[in-house]
């Protein structure tokens, strides 16, 4: 009697989760033709749908699920091109509730930890002169409230949080690559084109943004892969796999190229590790091997692997191989060095980019934080996100696996050295989903 209790309960839970994927679906496709259609009418009860369907997985203790599946969508989550998007709302509102169910109750480093850096970012914007925005007060919303959200990572499943994020890029960047040509939408799909290169990117407007979304997907698709016993899951998160890889094969990206063989040699050596059967590791390089077959003869992966080899083969140096990012970290760090309070407070998180730069982001997100924070403000952000895994920490039994740790910093972070990630919300989610990971990962303590 008691097995079958819990088989009915995994059984509704599937239910659950099955007809919240469906409610993810159904929402951005109909929002995709809301769009294309430029029809406010129906731009706007979708978006309240989307608000609904969040607010609603909430409760399902999902959220997180949610979240991801319309992080590559959150670009098109808006009543017109430049508007404030949905996403961020529905970011502020699951913090609220988690507020509220958490009675109000927050850890200290939630109180001190934010506290301290809302004051030295006040001071650096009396000192620099810059005024105050929403994403401002936003961030700092997120920093006191977010770590609520985040205690949700280790009830959720990270295999079902990698399918919805999976399906959240997939079908995104294939929605978004077909309707390019249509009307009101085109506002939110950027095609670069240069010489014989078209570069797509989703709904974002930054090719290298969404890649960095697809790396964290891979590296989650990969520790399923290792981890997961059941066939069919495996089978699914492989053909999760190879359609992330055409997706971010679609971008050109060359920092996807550099990160995904970062994320293939750390899982190399996670999958031939002992304690993995014989027989799972035969089925794993015959996958590998599979993969590289349809790979090398299939026509549309031929062409966007011409396309990534005519980009690299522009790189005669260090700057064209990183599209002359080094250029411009070394011309921040050089007046950083130059002004002492620049380098001490920052600019107090404001958008304002070196105007010697030709208002150029620094494209590094540690250059970024001590640009933004200072050196004391960025070393208070980083403590803030030490006691946040430090919350994780406390339900894992003995150590975490070294390798699976590296492989989610991998896709997660590395691409974040060539990124400005401050002031998008992949700063709050990320670490969310590497949580999420290590506790799937490790060996966990019944209670914490």
């Amino acid at each position: 009697m008691y097995s079958q209790g819990i088989t009915k309960g995994k059984n509704r839970e599937g239910q659950a989760h099955a007809r919240l994927l469906f409610e993810c679906l159904f929402v951005s496709f109909f929002l995709c033709y809301a769009q294309i259609r430029e029809s406010r009418v129906l731009i706007l009860p979708t978006l309240l749908l989307f608000l609904i369907v969040v607010i609603a997985s909430c409760r399902k203790e999902a959220v997180l699920c949610t979240l991801l599946y319309f992080l590559p969508w959150s670009p098109l989550l808006k009543m017109q091109s430049g508007g404030t998007s949905f996403f961020t709302i529905a970011l502020g509102i699951v913090c609220l509730y988690y507020l509220v169910k958490d009675k109000f109750l927050l850890e200290l480093y939630q109180l001190i930890l934010p506290a301290v850096l809302l004051a030295l970012t006040m001071v650096a914007k009396g000192l620099q002169g810059n005024s105050f925005s929403k994403s401002y007060l936003l961030f700092f919303l997120m920093l006191f409230l977010f770590p609520c959200v985040a205690k949700d990572a280790v009830k959720n499943d990270f295999y079902l949080l990698t399918v919805f994020f999976a399906l959240g890029i997939i079908t995104a960047a294939l929605t978004a690559q077909k309707a390019a040509g249509y009307g009101n939408i085109s506002q939110y799909i950027n095609v670069a084109s240069y010489l014989d290169i078209t570069r797509l990117s989703g709904y974002y407007g930054d090719a290298n943004f969404y890649c960095a979304q697809i790396t964290a997907c891979l590296s989650g698709t990969m520790l399923g892969l290792v981890k997961e016993e059941k066939a069919a899951k495996r089978a699914l998160l492989a053909a999760l796999s190879f359609l992330l890889l055409y997706c971010g094969l679609l971008s050109a990206s060359k920092s996807f190229i550099v990160v995904g063989a970062a994320e293939f040699f750390v899982w190399i050596l996670l999958s031939m590790e002992r304690r993995n059967r014989g027989s799972v590791k035969v089925r794993i390089l015959a996958g590998i091997l599979l993969t590289a077959a349809v790979v090398l003869s299939s026509s549309a992966f031929q062409t966007l692997l011409a396309m990534v080899n005519e980009r690299f083969s522009f790189a005669s140096d260090l700057s064209g191989l990183t599209t002359g990012r080094t250029d411009v970290w070394a011309n921040y760090c050089k007046v950083l060095s130059y002004h002492p309070k620049l380098l001490l407070l920052g600019e107090g998180f404001s958008n304002v980019t070196l105007d010697v730069l030709y208002n150029k982001a620094s494209h590094n997100s540690i250059i970024q934080g001590i640009y933004q924070f200072g050196l004391l403000g960025f070393f208070v952000l980083l403590w803030w996100m030490r006691d946040l895994f430090r919350e994780m920490r406390a339900f894992v039994k003995g150590k975490e696996d070294w390798k699976a740790v590296l492989l989610l910093c991998a896709g997660t972070v590395l691409p974040w050295m060539g990124l400005d990630i401050l002031f998008f919300d992949e700063l709050f989610l990320f670490p969310a989903f590497i949580m999420s990971g290590i506790l799937y990962f490790s060996d966990r303590k019944e209670e914490a």
